[in-house]
């Protein structure tokens, strides 16, 4: 069956105070390593931002979000809108170290479940996680309601919550880059010294 990566590139990096998804770690942009690493377990990818020219340069699919000023829920249900597939591996873009071998187990829990979320050190994962493209109607419908929280539509959607002991069976062991987001200049700074750290990317 057909996979798409959802790249969500739409945040504003207030916090950062410059595109974090541009920014760069051993000559290449977040968002590209991100593009080569999904590369590797989907047919296709999608961009979500309302900035185009931003990222004409990887030409790709992009699509705005049709509920603006939303927040990543916005996001989510305009990528979900845009796919072709039913089966979805959303990827926030200020993660640098994503791991093409967690996102290929969540897009297997899509067999049996509608949406996939990995939980490390008690924390939940929505924005890398897997959703079929039918969760787009509940997220339609939160945002009508201004439920912007993404983890409320799983009230209402059969969702596997996948904890670390349980994606160690898979063969996938965690480390602190793999699910590192990034909100403020220090923490683009770690980044950088866990890029020296861990050598490439885990695929």
């Amino acid at each position: 069956m057909e996979t798409t990566g959802i790249i969500l590139a739409g945040g504003k990096s207030s916090r950062m105070g410059t595109n974090k998804a541009l920014l760069m770690i051993e000559g290449k942009t977040i968002i590209e390593q991100a593009v080569e690493e999904l590369r590797s377990i989907v047919n296709n990818i999608i961009i979500v931002t309302n900035s185009f020219e931003d990222y004409a340069f990887l030409n790709l699919p992009m699509v705005k979000d049709e509920w603006k000023d939303m927040g990543p829920l916005a996001g989510i249900h305009a990528g979900l809108s845009f796919s072709k597939t039913e089966r979805n591996l959303i990827v926030a873009c200020d993660m640098p170290f994503i791991s093409a071998k967690l996102g290929d187990v969540l897009l297997k829990q899509l067999e049996d479940y509608e949406a996939a979320i990995p939980e490390i050190s008690g924390q939940l994962h929505p924005l890398f996680a897997a959703y079929r493209k039918v969760v787009k109607e509940e997220a339609e419908k939160a945002l009508q309601q201004k439920q912007l929280r993404i983890r409320g539509i799983f009230r209402n959607i059969h969702v596997k919550i996948m904890e670390e002991t349980e994606l160690n069976k898979y063969g996938v062991v965690l480390d602190d880059s793999d699910l590192f987001n990034m909100n403020h200049p220090e923490e683009y700074e770690q980044a950088k010294k866990m890029r020296t750290k861990n050598g490439t990317s885990k695929g």
